[in-house]
């Protein structure tokens, strides 16, 4: 003979985590989208309410296709779970959904039990039948890693002025009397620095006599 517990009826608001054998009647508001497990499975997560508050519960392969919004259905031998930090009900072992009537049912769709709990959040989630990762965790890999995308090199990108023409109205070296570089080094194929005679002040203001003394000379 059954216990009278265990025929007793839960309302949705007295659901805790870890328990067992919960009986429990409900309206069917949701139906969530197919996932598909490892296994080829076919889970469903609906909403589901009563006159205390609505609560997630997992529904697996066929039965969870037959069940549409609107149905009232018996829970019988369910347990609660933790599952992403959500409360969710499942299916225990032995245990039946069974559809008992439609749309004639008093319910409230707050509180949402399911709803995201700080106090759930510490407690490590368990892991359901589904066998999926948590998508919120994340790895250490970096987000173009074997993505087909190739990295930066490791230097930044190469300057636009590689062929060694200097850009229009680039400064001048002080020493070389070409394009000065940070490192003090001559660029491109230039002449060593050894080879350069003369400051650069002196050469340029003597190419600066001559071409403007040429064209009057030329008159003369």
């Amino acid at each position: 003979m059954a216990t009278p517990t265990n025929d007793a009826l839960f309302l949705i608001k007295d659901v805790k985590p870890g328990l067992k054998n919960l009986n429990i009647v409900f309206i069917v508001l949701e139906i969530g989208r197919v996932t598909k497990t490892k296994d080829g499975h076919e889970v469903r997560s609906c909403k589901v309410a009563d006159k205390s508050g609505s609560i997630a519960i997992s529904v697996w392969d066929e039965l969870g296709s037959l069940i549409q919004p609107g149905d009232i259905i018996k829970l019988t031998r369910g347990y609660a779970s933790i599952w992403k930090g959500c409360l969710t009900l499942y299916t225990g072992r032995g245990g039946d959904l069974q559809k008992i009537g439609e749309f004639c049912m008093v319910y409230s769709e707050v509180p949402n039990f399911s709803e995201p709990n700080p106090d759930l959040q510490s407690q490590p989630n368990q892991q359901n039948k589904s066998g999926k990762p948590d998508q919120n965790q994340r790895g250490n890999s970096p987000p173009n890693q074997n993505s087909g995308t190739s990295a930066p090199p490791g230097n930044g990108a190469m300057p636009p002025f590689a062929n060694n023409n200097p850009p229009p109205g680039a400064p001048r070296d002080p020493v070389f009397g070409n394009v000065g570089r940070p490192n003090g080094r001559s660029p491109g194929n230039g002449a060593p620095p050894v080879t350069v005679s003369g400051p650069s002040t002196s050469a340029k203001s003597s190419v600066t006599i001559s071409n403007g003394r040429d064209p009057r000379r030329a008159k003369r």
